[in-house]
């Protein structure tokens, strides 16, 4: 193994002896199953990217993928054989059937589009602003991850996983709401959530201090937490679970740090359409956005609003703004791109193998020239407006999170109060006079912790 990624935190694991923490007796599983949307709520839903593109859910259609909602369908997916890796597969029935992409609902979409105060919106230079709020005060797992889980998780299900390893920060709103959603999402209308045994590879966050509440939550949830204090430990932790992967690919999968795969990309292609269906409703605008703002980490997020933007021919530029960046050494062992920003990498070697799959499962829309398009003229990356450092964030910027929450949006200091920071310097600059503008918060502010621990009575 070259490198690690871990919450996008790339490390060498040439020479580093495996670490792995002393057993502990099991803590009772919560019963999470209350946290999720009601069974009607989650029926209601719908693809919004199969209005746009309808031949996406009809199976009588001939050409490109067939995506089956797996609340509705009861067909048995033990019929279909099996493409790609488990959580990143397509299934295919016959020899020339169509491409078929399992997708569960596992959330409960609502208006997200968020007006801010005049108080706020006066002190930046833009025609207008409106803000695409993924945060739920109701449900842990809501928007920005859920999206990605919706395609994720059935896809783990139709590929048999059991047992299952994923990575992140101690903070990291992955292996929170990926721990719940393992738990809690129903995947067949039939209340079966995948439920895998689910170990974590965590690490901690320099320069912050570690929420206890917070790790205690995560351990009653999964089988295993490895928390590593330093690069050693971190490269070590994770080499024992790829180890497991390869020894056992059939049962033990590596679930990528973030949650970012080619898969998942299809959920924010999804929230572009949901979003063009909201503007359409609410007649706030007479067009689409010039610019969107969006934080940018592991890269499905980002990478599925360019490929978005792309399937609705809007002219949009879309603002991706890295959490942190590493050295040479680690760009060129994660992305094989020394001179390119870490997390800028990131997206563009996960485009470039999107876009490669994509057409391969002859995704309606998609014509050989999409990476040009997406990479030249839609993608906009800010790779410096991450300093001070990962999670770190100024005096500044802290004044900007008090006043946005008492507007109703709550910001993290690890991806949106950057992206913030990014929107206002180009603010400044003049970059956004006369122009229509989209701050996408991928920040759910659910307080994690009291209902699960809370349910261990």
């Amino acid at each position: 193994m070259q490198g690690v990624v871990l919450g996008g935190v790339a490390l060498g694991s040439a020479g580093v002896a495996q670490r792995r923490p002393p057993s502990l007796p099991a803590p009772p599983t919560p019963d999470v199953s209350g946290l999720a949307p009601s069974p009607e709520a989650l029926d209601s839903q719908s693809l919004a990217l199969a209005n746009l593109l309808p031949s996406l859910a009809d199976p009588a259609a001939e050409q490109g993928p067939l995506i089956v909602n797996t609340r509705v369908s009861r067909e048995p997916f033990a019929d279909y054989a099996r493409e790609g890796d488990p959580g990143n597969s397509i299934f295919l029935k016959g020899t020339k059937g169509r491409a078929v992409v399992p997708w569960t609902p596992v959330f409960a979409r609502e208006n997200n589009l968020l007006q801010l105060p005049v108080s706020v919106t006066q002190q930046i230079d833009c025609a207008e602003l409106l803000v695409v709020n993924e945060s739920s005060a109701r449900y842990p797992v809501f928007g920005n991850k859920a999206r990605k889980y919706e395609f994720l998780l059935p896809n783990l299900k139709w590929s048999g996983a059991k047992r299952l390893a994923t990575m992140g920060a101690v903070s990291s709103n992955h292996a929170m709401q990926f721990a719940i959603a393992n738990r809690s999402a129903d995947l067949t209308g039939e209340g079966e959530p995948l439920n895998c045994d689910l170990e974590l590879v965590l690490f901690e966050v320099t320069g912050a201090t570690t929420d206890t509440a917070r790790l205690a939550a995560l351990r009653s949830l999964v089988q295993g937490v490895a928390v590593a204090s330093n690069d050693a430990e971190l490269v070590g932790d994770a080499t024992h679970e790829y180890a497991k992967h390869w020894l056992q690919p059939d049962t033990v999968s590596i679930v990528p740090a973030g949650g970012s795969n080619e898969i998942s990309v299809l959920g924010h292609m999804n929230a572009v359409a949901e979003l063009a269906r909201l503007l359409d409703a609410a007649q706030v605008w007479s067009g689409p956005p010039d610019v969107i703002f969006v934080p940018m980490g592991t890269g499905s997020t980002v990478l599925g609003l360019l490929f978005g933007v792309h399937l609705m021919r809007w002219k949009t530029k879309v603002v991706g703004v890295a959490d942190q960046d590493k050295s040479y050494l680690t760009r060129w062992l994660m992305n094989r791109q020394p001179g390119t920003p870490l997390v800028e990498g990131n997206v563009i070697k996960l485009a470039q193998s999107t876009a490669a799959w994509l057409q391969k499962i002859r995704f309606p829309g998609i014509s050989p020239e999409v990476l040009r398009r997406v990479q030249d003229d839609i993608f906009s990356p800010d790779s410096d407006s991450w300093a001070p450092g990962y999670g770190l964030v100024e005096s500044a910027d802290i004044a900007w999170a008090d006043e946005l929450k008492d507007a109703g949006l709550t910001l993290d200091p690890v991806f949106t109060l950057k992206a913030w920071r990014s929107l206002l310097k180009k603010s400044r600059n003049g970059e956004l006079k006369d122009k229509k503008v989209v701050f996408w918060n991928t920040y759910n502010s659910f307080d994690f912790a009291p209902p699960v621990l809370s349910s261990l009575g």
